[in-house]
């Protein structure tokens, strides 16, 4: 981010009660508004890079995705496919990337997309790539089939510039000149509701104490909000009036409720095994395979909005589900296009991003026909082909809290002896991972550090100890979350 982002600031109009230390509601044009908007356009890993960027180590800990964060960083290079797969969970786009480069000042560098070709075709355009290593163009097919494992070799790199400046009216996410009334929980409403019916709404019942404050909004703040979204109900408040302590109530464990996820993804499926003390019902860690590991990865790729959407409205975090309310409440006038409303609201992972073990219902970017004619992309995948982040086969220990590390029986072994627990107290159990479990776990992760515990261990219906021989055995099924052995 340049200097000039980071010094820039604008003003935001906030009404006050001084004598009650309240705000009663803030009023804005687009500019405000659209960097609201642009949080539900951030996917997680986004999220949790800019916070610990910013505040360091006090940076807000989200459930267990900060830990899953810090475990990605901290997997060793060589257990991926290739270094940028890593590098894409690390530092995932946003679908909305241009849109966010436009806002003054962003949260987010702007990452023109780079663009590959084949040097056979140099002079040419028909073997442009979006990855270096499926660069491959068609009339070249068979050398750069041999050629891919050289990067230096095959292929040279370009930025495709796009131009994000903008007049200051002009909106980005929402209409031109367009202006709106924010509450200090971040409901958002049209300022042409008129002051009466806003004040009923928002339940201010003497607007004549009412006092008007000017404050400037720079890229400090924003992060700040960012950050009050996740630890408050009434952020904007919290931020204008500097309140540093928060009294906040204890985040409710509520399980997703999805009964109307149906078609293929539901036959996708992942196996994890659990280990459970067995006098206590207490799970101590999860052995996983790299398809697992790959789908938590993905968890860090999803749009904020993208999380909302899944979860029907209900992340258990305040600030963002009345946000996302709003956004379905403005009519499409307000926005820039019947599409960015339904893009924020429903957001798009983007293109080339998506592992073959992620199971949720949330789409891909396509590329648009223009972008095939112009280009005649020969690389519509994930990088290197395979479809994955991680190379097989590697097994991970992966603990409650979504902190995980390769898996070595040496170490499990040291584990169980400083917990004191005899190998005697301590069984495997098969878990199937479908989509309603992967909401579980996605829910369970923005606001738990205990996930596979919330997520699987109490309220998957079926749930099998392993045999010796790693198969699961038959003739046992869950029951009101307890285990009963049936005759077979």
């Amino acid at each position: 981010m340049t200097n000039a982002g980071e010094d820039f600031k604008f003003t935001l109009k906030v009404m006050i009660d001084k004598k009650e230390n309240k705000m009663l509601f803030a009023e804005s044009d687009c500019q405000f508004v659209d960097i609201l908007l642009s949080f539900l356009s951030l996917p997680m890993g986004r999220i949790v890079k800019v916070l610990n960027d910013h505040f360091g180590q006090k940076a807000p800990v989200i459930g267990s995705l900060t830990n899953l964060y810090r475990s990605l960083a901290c997997t060793d290079n060589a257990d991926f496919v290739s270094i940028d797969a890593k590098n894409l969970l690390l530092n995932p786009r946003s679908p909305f990337e241009v849109e966010c480069g436009m806002l003054k000042p962003s949260l987010i560098d702007f990452q023109p997309t780079k663009y590959f070709h084949c040097r056979q075709c140099r002079f040419g355009t028909h073997s442009v790539s979006i990855y270096y290593d499926e660069a491959n163009c068609l009339k070249h097919e068979l050398y750069d089939r041999i050629a891919t494992t050289t990067f230096n070799r095959m292929a040279t790199t370009t930025d495709k510039p796009k131009n994000v400046a903008k007049a200051a009216f002009e909106g980005v996410f929402v209409a031109d000149r367009a202006s709106f009334i924010i509450s200090d929980d971040l409901r958002i409403f049209p300022s042409a509701m008129g002051i009466f019916q806003i004040a009923n709404v928002l339940g201010i019942a003497n607007m004549d104490k009412a006092e008007s404050i000017d404050v400037k909004i720079g890229l400090k703040e924003i992060v700040s909000l960012l950050k009050l979204c996740f630890i408050s109900p009434t952020p904007l408040a919290d931020l204008v009036l500097n309140k540093t302590s928060l009294d906040l109530a204890p985040v409710p464990k509520t399980l997703v409720n999805h009964t109307d996820i149906q078609g293929k993804l539901e036959t996708k499926k992942l196996v994890l095994k659990i280990v459970v003390q067995k006098s206590k019902g207490k799970l101590l860690y999860a052995l996983a395979e790299d398809d697992f590991v790959d789908f938590l990865f993905s968890l860090l790729i999803i749009p904020l909005g993208g999380v909302g959407s899944l979860l029907a409205g209900k992340t258990c975090i305040k600030g963002i589900d009345i946000l996302q309310r709003s956004v379905a409440g403005l009519a499409e006038k307000y926005f820039k296009s019947p599409s960015t409303k339904n893009g924020l609201m429903k957001p798009s992972l983007v293109h080339g991003s998506v592992s073959e073990n992620y199971i949720l219902p949330l789409d891909q970017q396509c590329i648009t026909f223009n972008e095939l004619q112009q280009f005649k992309f020969s690389s519509l995948k994930f990088p290197k082909g395979p479809g994955r982040y991680l190379s097989r086969p590697i097994a991970y220990m992966v603990m409650d809290d979504l902190t995980m590390k390769p898996l070595r029986i040496h170490s499990t072994i040291s584990f169980l002896s400083e917990k004191n627990i005899p190998m005697s107290d301590v069984e495997e159990i098969a878990v199937q991972v479908r989509v309603k479990e992967a909401l579980s776990i996605l829910k369970a992760s923005l606001t738990s550090t205990s996930v596979l515990t919330d997520a699987l261990l109490n309220s998957v219906p079926i749930r099998q100890p392993m045999a010796e021989n790693g198969e699961i055995k038959t003739g046992f099924k869950e029951n009101s979350n307890k285990r009963v052995k049936q005759e077979v």
